[in-house]
This record gives C-alpha cells, structure tokens and sequence, in this order.
C-alpha cells in the first residue's frame, strides 16, 4: 500500500511543477517558429540570394572600370653596330620605362540577352519568395501538427492521472471490503493489477509526452530540452465552403503558383537562348601615360606619350551549333511545364476535394465523440454507484472505466482531427497565412 502512495504522491507533485511550466499557446509557436525554424531560415537566405543577384550590380547594364600601371628597369651591356658601319658599345646600359593607364568598356548591345537575363533574375526572386511563403505555410501546418500531437499526449496523460484516481480509490474500497468480510482476497488482487498497469501506462505517456515536446521544439528551431504546457483551446473557423475553396485554391495555391512561375521562368529561358543569334556591340575608353629613359645605343633618350583611346567593336555568331541546340530544349522545357501546370491544377482539384470530404467526416466524427463522451460520463457515475452498492462486479466497473478513458481520448483526438483538416483546407486554398 505504501508503494502505491509513494507513487500517487510522485505523479501530484509531477502535476504541481508541470502547471509552473511555460504556456505556449499556438500564436507564440508560430512566431518563435517564423524567427528561428531552420528551414525558414534557408529559404530566407536563398530569398536574399536571389534579391542580391536580380539588384542592378548584377544586371550587366553597367560599364566595368580597370587601372593599371607598371615599371620596368634594366641594366645591360650593348654593343650596338649602325648602318655606316660604326659601332659603340656601352656597359651598365639602363633602361627605365614608366606606364599608367585606366580603361572603361560597355556593352552597348548584347542582342537583349542582357535585358531578358535581368528580367529572368527579377522573377527568380519572386520564386525564391514564393517558395518562402510555401515554406511558411509546411511550416505552421507542421507547427498545427506537432502541436495537436502535444496537446492529445497531455490530454492522454491527464486521463491516465483520473483512472489512476479511480483505480486507487477501487484498491481502498476493496481493502475495507476484505477487512471487514465483505470482499474477497481476488478483489483485492484485481484492483493492485489495474492499478499497476495503469502506472505503468500512464509512466510510458508521459515518455511519449516528452518525445513529442522534443519533436515540436526541433520545428520550432529552439532548444530541444526547452519544456511547456500546451494550451488545449481550440477555435474553428466559421465552416467552410466548397465552392469558395475551390475558386481561392485557383488563384492563390501556393503549388499553382510556383506552376505558373516555372512556366514564365521557361519562356524567358527561350527568350535569352534566341536573343543570343544577334550581334553584338562593345565599346571601350581608356587614358594613357607612357614615359621612358633610355641608353645612349637607343635613338632617343627619353619618350613620353599619354592620351585617349577610343575603340568600337562588332562581333557576330553566324554561327553556333550549341545555341541552337539550347533553344531547342529549352522549348521543350516550356512544354514540359505547361503540362505540369496542368498536373498541378488536377491534383489541387482532387486535393480540395478529398480535404473537404475529411473535414465533413471530422465535423460528424467530433458531434459523435461529444455525444459518446456524455453518455460514457453518465453510464460510469452510474456505474461506480452500482459498484459501491455492490451491484456489479469489478470486471464490469474496470469496463466502464475503460470505456470512459477510450471516449475521452477519442473525443480530444476528433477535436485535433477537425483542426487539421480545417488548417488542410486553408492551405489549399491559399489563404492559411490571412
């Protein structure tokens, strides 16, 4: 007997320091998750690579600007023979030579590869940003997920906590019943084992409990040993309709979105493949300073020379097996997601559908679970009356007992159930993050 006090005790002050943990409520789940999940961090990043790399210092519409100077020297001995046929030598010749110059080039003209390129980089980035928002929305149906999981293993513990109850107060009854000749060794026997399974149960929930905390900590991006308690509200939106999902899931679905960025990503691919068949035109400046001191065997001394240079060129690829070749699949590329953006719009079409018969199944499922919670609720106070009045039997009070703690769960378990499929329907519809 002292061994099943020493345990309720311990379970009451496992009660008593769970209330003083933290609350986490799901708004503050999504904002800790928005700030620090790991993959939304990724697709944030890829989503500044992608503005850094669609900004005007990568657009090729301006001009590159290089310096350069230099010195020479050399010290040599020269024989030098002219024409007359006189000669000279000179030891120690030295020779200095000085130069400077800085250079602009432009691309005047690149056969609007340039213009079609900028143009691919500004929608890469609403790609990229658009893969942030679908990143977004697998994150907080992750977070409704790994939530409801929490909050249905809580409920689970705290159900096991009331049969524990239930089935320390059958031990006691039938400890007086046997100490007063009213019961039987066999009673006694029944109510320990009861009570020991559910102990047992109720120690591998809370094992669950904590595995699962662990699992919504990891989506949440913070500390995996950071501990809480869930708040078990749930609040539904008005019931949804059909026919407005299935016209928001045809403009604002995440998936068919991308579809159709895909498809606009492959037509300016075609775009810059052509555009690379016409010429091109180049043009470049530059300023100039030479100077150099020379031996007396040279026939100038000293020679300066600066100035501007201009130049102008036209280059032209008649001819480029590997281009043409380019255009070719990247044609079939575009096909390719024309007919994925069909795919995509019949899947989404069967994917709201089969979510709406879920969510109508879950609306009856939870009305069902309420009705068979209550009239579990009803028949086990009947019940433990009878058993106190001697009237049933243990087996038929450990049935009801049971059968309670089934309804209970299964009630909690309808309730997550219609969440998820209402969060399921949103997100299909595009409008999970309004």
């Amino acid at each position: 007997m002292l061994r099943y006090s020493t345990f309720i005790l311990f379970h009451l002050l496992l009660m008593t320091t769970a209330r003083a943990q933290e609350l986490l409520t799901m708004e503050e789940a999504i904002a800790i998750a928005v700030e620090n999940n790991h993959d939304l961090r990724i697709a944030k990043n890829n989503t500044e690579i992608a503005h850094i790399e669609a900004s005007t210092l990568n657009s090729g519409y301006l001009p590159s600007l290089s310096a350069s100077g230099g010195v020479n020297y050399s010290d040599e001995n020269q024989r030098v023979t002219f024409l007359d046929g006189t000669s000279t030598a000179v030891d120690g010749a030295v020779t200095e030579s000085y130069n400077a110059s800085i250079t602009a080039e432009y691309l005047i003209f690149d056969g609007l590869v340039r213009k079609f390129t900028q143009n691919r980089n500004e929608e890469a980035l609403t790609l990229a940003q658009l893969q942030e928002r679908q990143q977004v929305e697998n994150t907080i149906i992750s977070i409704y997920e790994n939530y409801f999981n929490v909050a249905f293993q809580q409920q689970v513990v705290e159900n096991l906590k009331l049969n524990i109850e239930n089935s320390k107060d059958r031990l006691l009854r039938a400890q007086k019943q046997l100490k007063y000749g009213q019961g039987t060794t066999l009673d006694e026997l029944n109510a320990k084992v009861d009570l020991n399974n559910d102990s047992i149960t109720y120690t591998e929930a809370v094992r669950d409990l904590k595995n699962l905390k662990r699992s919504l900590n990891l989506v949440l991006g913070r500390s995996i040993t950071t501990n809480f308690e869930i708040d078990t509200t749930v609040v539904f939106v008005p019931t949804l309709e059909e026919q407005k999902i299935l016209k928001s899931a045809e403009d604002k679905n995440i998936q068919a979105i991308l579809a159709k960025q895909d498809m606009l990503l492959s037509e300016l691919d075609i775009k810059i493949n052509k555009a690379s068949f016409l010429p091109k035109i180049n043009g470049s400046g530059s300023y100039r300073w030479n100077e150099s001191q020379n031996p007396p065997t040279s026939f100038a001394l000293a020679n300066e020379s600066y100035g501007i240079n201009l130049g102008l060129n036209l280059s032209w690829n008649i001819f480029d097996g590997s281009a043409a070749t380019r255009v070719k699949t990247s044609k079939i590329t575009k096909q390719n997601r024309e007919i994925e953006l069909i795919r995509v719009k019949d899947q989404l079409l069967t994917d709201v559908l089969n979510a709406f018969e879920t969510y109508d199944i879950a609306q009856y499922t939870l009305q069902a679970e309420e009705n068979n919670l209550m009239t579990n609720e009803l028949n086990f106070s009947r019940t433990r009356k009878q058993y106190s009045l001697k009237q049933i039997t243990a087996v038929e009070f450990r049935q009801a007992q049971i059968n309670l703690f089934n309804a209970r769960n299964n009630h909690v378990r309808a309730k997550y159930d219609l969440k998820i499929a209402e969060v399921q329907l949103l997100q299909l519809g595009g409008v999970l993050l309004d």
